[in-house]
Formats: structure tokens, C-alpha cells, sequence
């Protein structure tokens, strides 16, 4: 029974992104191309695992298993359960295309989730701040002088005022 249910979803989702393009959602989803009515990239706030794009936000759910169910919630800023996001899409919907093509990426990484790129952030971070550490360390390092600058200096005051 459950077999034919998930062959039933798994149908129902082909026909529901018929038309729509993954590629375009996952552009979309990580900001890459702008909405056409200005609204807020998911990834801003949203998580997805998909080699496609960046990993997102911790701010809100991970949308790694939604795989199309997004479309109710932009039928209103009402539906939306977040004020925050109600806010960020108040008079700012996606399209309809718009919603199709996210749905269609999600569909795909819940399909074939990957692990993202952004687990590697924190690993490459830090090693470029070692490397930056190490870097100015070297062109910090000052030549021993025998005497400061500021002697010198002091020593011809003391000269001048032996003069008066």
C-alpha cells in the first residue's frame, strides 16, 4: 500500500513541475537570478543539501526533504507561518513560473540529495586565517636595531638643549 502511494506522490509531482525548469530554481533558491519581483532568495534564510547550490541559512527549516511542497505557502503572505517572512514577501511574491522552478529544484535534491559546499566553509576559513596569520607574522618581523629610532631622536633634543 505505501508502495503505490509514494509511486502516486512521485507522479503527482512530475506533473505538478511539468514545464519547470530545476536548473532555473536552483538559481533562483540560491540567489544567483534574481526573482523578478524582488523577493528575498531562499538561501538567505533556508537550507537545502544539493550539490546545486550553497549551503543556506540556519534561520528557518531545512527545505532538504520538502521535495514541492512549498507552492501553498506562496498562494498568500497569510499561509506563510514565519512573520519574518511574511514581511520579506509582502508585495514581493515569485511568480507563478517562479515557485514551479524551486519546486522542481527541491524535488531534485530530495531525489538526489548531495552534501553541498557548505560544510567545507568553516575547513577553508580557517586555514586561510592561518595562512593570513603566517603571512603578516613575516612581513611584521622587525630588524633588531642596536638603538631605537626614538634615541636618536631624544639624544639631538638633549644636544640642542645643552646649546641654550
Amino acid at each position: 500500500m505505501k508502495t503505490y502511494r509514494l509511486i502516486f506522490l512521485g507522479v503527482l509531482m512530475s506533473i505538478l513541475s511539468f514545464g519547470a525548469d530545476a536548473d532555473r530554481g536552483a538559481k533562483l533558491f540560491d540567489g544567483t537570478m534574481p526573482f523578478r519581483n524582488g523577493a528575498v532568495a531562499c538561501v538567505a534564510c533556508h537550507n537545502v543539501n544539493s550539490a546545486s547550490v550553497v549551503s543556506g541559512g540556519t534561520l528557518a527549516m531545512d527545505l532538504s526533504n520538502m521535495g514541492g511542497a512549498i507552492e501553498p505557502i506562496f498562494n498568500s503572505v497569510n499561509a506563510m507561518s514565519s512573520n519574518m517572512m511574511k514581511e520579506a514577501y509582502r508585495g514581493k511574491m515569485p511568480t507563478k513560473n517562479e515557485i514551479a522552478d524551486i519546486n522542481a529544484f527541491l524535488i531534485k535534491a530530495s531525489a538526489n540529495p548531495g552534501k553541498g559546499y557548505g560544510s567545507y566553509f568553516v575547513l577553508f576559513g580557517f586555514i586561510l586565517a592561518i595562512i593570513f596569520y603566517i603571512v603578516l607574522s613575516k612581513l611584521n618581523v622587525r630588524k633588531e636595531l642596536k638603538q631605537s629610532v626614538n634615541q636618536t631622536i631624544y639624544d639631538r633634543q638633549m644636544k640642542s638643549s645643552e646649546r641654550v
